[in-house]
């Protein structure tokens, strides 16, 4: 996918239930997580490894599409970064993501410098170069060879069936309150229903 210009901004809360907002004015990298997704338990170990290298140069931020499961994620790896609660997913509908983990890492005011979907062992550790780069100190080291090459990310909340919908029907200002379904003219309405799981 093609960097953007400029990231959309936002304002969410962390686990602690501070406000943090993008762009803060520093780099920042955005790692969108789940907590059901493989691969995203994968990457937590190396986006708590960015904050707690990079952090006073970086906001390293994980925005997590969940409440329930950021604060599983949270205890699960020991996390020190902001996790951020996007249960809602306004966040994620606005950036356009169909995969968690998705990686941005963006400049001072916003602009996209990178993004990676999924897990890539070379995506990260060229990322952890950048990072130094960025903050003028050398990437901590990293047992690179215990992580897998590469692997799928999962589909993110903001595009499962009933939840795209509603947040591109908020996005337009027009919210989906309900619709028309049609049936065959052979069905009783009140049967279909009770199919459907619904009662009269």
């Amino acid at each position: 996918m093609a960097a953007m210009a400029s990231l959309p901004a936002f304002s969410l809360r962390d686990q602690s239930a501070g406000e943090r907002r993008f762009p803060s004015g520093r780099p920042a990298l955005l790692a969108f997580v789940k907590e059901d997704c493989p691969t995203c338990g994968t990457s937590m170990p190396l986006i708590e490894g960015a904050h707690r290298a990079f952090g006073d140069g970086v906001d390293v931020w994980a925005v997590g599409q969940e409440a329930e499961g950021n604060a599983v994620l949270v205890d699960r790896y020991g996390l020190t970064l902001p996790m951020l609660d996007d249960s809602e997913l306004g966040v994620s509908f606005r950036y356009d993501l169909d995969t968690v983990p998705t990686v941005l890492l963006a400049g001072a005011d916003g602009e996209e410098l990178r993004r990676f979907v999924g897990f890539g062992r070379d995506d990260w550790r060229s990322l952890y170069a950048q990072l130094g780069e960025l903050c003028g100190a050398a990437a901590p080291p990293v047992a690179w060879d215990e992580y897998p090459e590469s692997e799928p990310g999962c589909g993110a909340r903001n595009v499962e069936p009933g939840i795209a919908e509603r947040l591109a029907a908020l996005a337009e200002g027009s919210p989906l309150l309900a619709r028309r379904i049609e049936i065959g003219s052979a069905d009783d309405p009140a049967e279909f229903m009770g199919d459907q799981g619904c009662s009269a």
